[in-house]
């Protein structure tokens, strides 16, 4: 399944990644890859998901998930 979105879509992807990658919960956290998190907010976009707290909420819970 090949998915494409919009320039502002994008955009907001982009800095919702940022945002989780600059949180010290992720520079803690070794056990989570800025791939996986790329990933994991790729997949939550697919599902038709764009509220910004929401995608970087979600990133965060998969960091605690797998620190735990």
């Amino acid at each position: 399944m090949k998915l494409s979105y919009d320039s502002p879509t994008l955009a907001k992807l982009r800095h919702v990644l940022d945002d989780v990658l600059t949180d010290q919960r992720f520079l803690d956290c070794e056990s989570v890859s800025a791939l996986e998190v790329a990933e994991h907010i790729l997949a939550r976009a697919a599902t038709g998901e764009r509220n910004w707290e929401e995608l970087k909420n979600s990133a965060l819970l998969l960091l605690q998930r797998k620190a735990a």
